[in-house]
């Protein structure tokens, strides 16, 4: 894991399509478990790591741009490739919070 960001970018520009999709998964994974608040992503969001992996790997080349158009071709790119995924990610981060479930309480009359 000790890629310096200069070498996962020479990957993604020049390197092989399994050096660029290495770079772009650890990367993706990354990522997600610092929106997570943990240190490996969760077994259950495995499906999210590919679905965004898939997704960074198809706009390679295209970092940075939020519409594309070109001969009756356009293409619109979210602002965050885990946008999507937001409500996921909160209740994940509401449960290990302890936020979710029964919660106990007193209500008071005046």
């Amino acid at each position: 894991m000790g890629e310096t960001i200069a070498e996962d970018v020479k990957k993604l520009l020049s390197g092989s399509i399994d050096d660029r999709l290495e770079v772009i998964e650890r990367r993706t994974k990354s990522r997600l478990a610092g929106m997570l608040g943990v240190e490996t992503v969760p077994e259950s969001f495995q499906d999210i790591s590919y679905e965004v992996t898939l997704k960074r790997f198809n706009r390679v080349g295209q970092e940075g741009m939020q519409s594309y158009s070109q001969e009756g071709l356009s293409m619109v790119f979210p602002d965050s490739d885990f946008s999507e995924y937001g409500r996921e990610i909160d209740e994940f981060k509401d449960k290990e919070k302890g936020l979710l479930g029964p919660r106990k309480g007193k209500v008071r009359f005046l």
